[in-house]
């Protein structure tokens, strides 16, 4: 379809099958007109076949980002198909989730949350994602309940956050209860029983690590710490106020939700901070977890920490997470 021979060809053919129709019925001044139409418009479509050609805009993306996109607008496209079908929406929500587009994955989950009331998983992956939302390392009230509802079906996802967030607020008894829930639902092979096992001591022992009687909560974070300088282009600075907000984000190399979550103004910048496991998102996946990282800064006009088009950002290179790691990350692209 894209010779532009076969083009305009094809162009010719109708106009030709129109001539056949119409000029039996129009005068001699029409079938003049409509010879000149019959000579220009042919040409000038393969002029400006010739000027534009097959744009680069509109070529599907490749690698794995085009990978998951064409997931995701096919499992759209089945949502849109049975409007009406709870599990399609929610599998819309997970791909949206995984490639961090939380407004979207809301919008998906609570779709299909609106079909089926009475999912428990699905109130447990909106309440995860109303989090990653927020950018907040604390549940926003909506998402407490929504996991707590969850939790009540046995959903482990909603009963781990639920464990997290309470010893985040130090309310460790409660956090214990919802750690010992856990560990009765996991089974014995599972592979995160240990750190199961670790929150649940330390909560029992009110927040003190088993074997260090007198650490307390304000002691300084173990682990590496990441030493963060941000900039922004020059050229990009001429078009801030100074208000508005920015997010550096720590992920692992490999994708997922954001590690740790700085929020910051326009006018910090440049900024230079250090980030370990006192800014995890949620306490036990901080920084010292992952083996590679990669930081991203972005300038959030809308104050939302889903990125939206017309956002400035930047991103480092893959982080190895090691002692002494340093990195630059210098804002300079437009979303």
């Amino acid at each position: 379809m894209s010779n532009p021979v076969f083009l305009l060809a094809a162009t010719a053919a109708v106009l030709l099958s129109l001539v056949f129709v119409l000029v039996p019925l129009i005068g001699a001044r029409q079938r003049v007109t409509l010879a000149a139409l019959l000579v220009l418009v042919p040409a000038a479509t393969l002029a400006i076949y010739a000027m534009v050609g097959t744009p680069g805009a509109v070529d599907p993306e490749t690698g794995q980002t085009g990978e998951v996109r064409s997931a995701v607008t096919d499992l759209a496209r089945r949502a849109m198909r049975e409007p009406d079908n709870a599990e399609h929406w929610a599998r819309l929500g997970l791909a949206y989730k995984s490639i961090e587009e939380f407004s979207s994955a809301e919008h998906a989950f609570r779709r299909a949350l609106y079909i089926n009331a009475d999912a428990a998983f699905i109130k447990a992956e909106l309440g995860e994602t109303l989090l990653y939302a927020s950018g907040e390392p604390e549940l926003p009230d909506e998402a407490r309940s929504l996991l707590i509802e969850a939790s009540g079906d046995g959903i482990q996802k909603a009963i781990w956050l639920l464990g997290l967030d309470a010893y985040q607020r130090e309310e460790f008894e409660a956090a214990a209860e919802r750690f010992e829930r856990l560990l009765a639902l996991l089974p014995p092979e599972s592979s995160v029983r240990p750190t199961v096992e670790q929150y649940l001591a330390t909560a029992r022992s009110g927040g003190l690590p088993a074997g260090h009687p007198t650490t307390t909560q304000s002691d300084p974070a173990t682990g590496p710490t990441l030493s963060l300088r941000v900039g922004i282009a020059p050229e990009l600075v001429e078009r801030l106020q100074g208000d508005e907000t920015v997010f550096v984000a720590v992920r692992r190399a490999s994708g997922g939700p954001p590690l740790a979550v700085r929020r910051l103004s326009a006018s910090n910048l440049p900024v230079v901070m250090d980030i370990d496991d006192g800014d995890a998102m949620m306490a036990g996946n901080g920084l010292s977890s992952a083996r590679e990282v990669v930081v991203t800064a972005r300038v959030s006009f809308s104050g939302d920490a889903t990125p939206q088009d017309g956002d400035f950002e930047g991103r480092s290179d893959i982080l190895p997470v090691e002692e002494g790691l340093q990195a630059e990350v210098i804002i300079d692209q437009v979303r």
